[in-house]
């Protein structure tokens, strides 16, 4: 286990796990549900090397907190979590209602994660999605998204 006190220092980030603290690495905004047609869906993966954590934390227009999920995401898996189910998915439910103007954060007890969003018809077999702009923090040493 290392010193959990230097937070998530480049020389451990191969080395987090579940028990290490969550750091935000996405912010995003647009996101809607409106239970008959759009979702809005967030795809993670995790290429740590151990099993991590991720949270995804949904607010409506006016900030209220809609959901707030923790997942277990195994090393090279995906996972979606979605604001209600999805006829073509496998996904984890937030159950957040229905909302539009949204917005939602992405942590976790790795940077070595990295996510999408999109606004997804959720009722069709064949769906059609709007990617969503992200912005990420605590970025992966080296890298720029």
């Amino acid at each position: 286990m290392h010193d959990r006190g230097c937070g998530p220092c480049i020389h451990h980030a191969g080395q987090a796990a579940q028990g290490d603290p969550e750091v935000i690495l996405y912010r995003v905004s647009g996101v809607i549900d409106d239970t008959a047609q759009f979702a809005t869906v967030f795809f993670c993966t995790n290429f740590s090397g151990v099993p991590e954590t991720l949270r995804v934390a949904v607010r409506g227009p006016t900030g209220a907190l809609l959901a707030n999920v923790a997942v277990t995401v195994n090393h090279l898996n995906t996972t979606a979590l979605a604001t209600h189910d999805t006829f073509s998915l496998t996904e984890v439910n937030l159950n957040t209602g229905v909302f539009t103007h949204g917005t939602a954060a992405m942590a976790a007890t790795t940077v070595n994660m990295t996510c999408s969003a999109r606004q997804f018809s959720a009722g069709n077999a064949n769906p059609q999605g709007i990617g969503l702009h992200m912005t990420r923090f605590n970025p992966i040493a080296g890298t720029q998204e």
